[in-house]
């Protein structure tokens, strides 16, 4: 009897030789992605990394319609965001993009009135919106008392937080991050990446991060994509992309500073890994070495 296999699980985000051009047939023309292919699952957690220009920012931008590919498709749930047919509207509603400083996109009189404009243009009954205003304040951690504020007499990272509650509050099913920490302070930053790990943890979101930073990269995310001159140079694991951590530093990007360590004792001859880019992981190799292990 031959046995039936479930069919693979189809990626929640497709994108197929996708390219850019900015400018095209002008002498300022440029090429910012060159037949980018990247697929998403459900529930995955991704960091996009590279210099700037590198083509993260271009990219992103293609994932919910507002910049329309030269070439090349992106599909969500299987159908082309740019076809004819398609709700791009739609599409923006389900993928929720943050951009930098989001907090200057901040407009409305009050906090509550604010982070309800993308509900309200859902066209969401009232009661609804309400709720989803009172469940995105949740979880971004700001108290509910504070939708009665002017979001121009919150701290900068109030701001912030609001601005993502706004996204937050349309329940996108993928949310995209660019450079989310961008001039927090050490603090800052390591509360919201708290709160974009519960984002994934406890509500299931896909995350896609884009950062320049390695170390905030492999702290967060269960895949790497690292870009390169509208490439895609390597994709992985963090374990995966840091084992090649030679190739990284070749061109330009650099590891994480527990991962160059790890590099330089094994130049010296201490049996270790070099694809560490934890504090945790390097630990444990170290201490395998003292006792007379061969790392881990």
């Amino acid at each position: 009897m031959e046995m039936i296999r479930p069919e693979p699980e189809r990626p929640i985000l497709d994108v197929r030789g996708l390219s850019h051009v900015y400018s095209k047939g002008t002498p300022f023309e440029h090429k910012a992605l060159d037949h980018v292919s990247l697929s998403v699952k459900k529930g995955e957690f991704i960091a996009i990394i590279g210099h700037t220009g590198s083509g993260k920012s271009t990219l992103i931008q293609h994932l919910n319609g507002l910049l329309k590919p030269t070439s090349g498709q992106v599909f969500f749930h299987g159908q082309d965001i740019f076809a004819k047919s398609a709700d791009l509207r739609a599409v923006r509603f389900q993928i929720g993009l943050v951009f930098q400083y989001p907090e200057y996109q901040l407009f409305e009189e009050t906090v509550g009135q604010d982070i309800a404009y993308g509900p309200m243009n859902m066209g969401l009954e009232h009661d609804e919106i309400t709720q989803r205003v009172r469940d995105a304040l949740e979880a971004v951690g700001l108290p509910q008392e504070i939708s009665e504020k002017s979001p121009f007499e919150l701290s900068g990272g109030q701001k912030r937080r609001v601005a993502l509650a706004g996204v937050i509050a349309m329940q996108p099913e993928i949310l995209i991050l660019d450079e989310p920490t961008a001039g927090l302070d050490p603090a800052g930053r390591e509360e919201m990446f708290d709160l974009i790990r519960g984002l994934h943890d406890k509500r299931g979101t896909t995350i896609i991060l884009v950062t320049h930073s390695m170390e905030d990269a492999a702290r967060v995310a269960s895949r790497l994509v690292v870009m390169q001159e509208g490439r895609i140079f390597l994709t992985g694991t963090p374990a995966e992309v840091f084992s090649q951590a030679e190739a990284l530093e070749r061109s330009g990007l650099t590891v994480p500073q527990v991962t160059k360590i790890m590099m330089e004792l094994r130049k010296r001859g201490i049996p270790v890994k070099a694809n560490c880019f934890t504090v945790e992981q390097a630990m444990v190799q170290l201490l395998a070495c003292r006792i007379g292990g061969k790392g881990c």
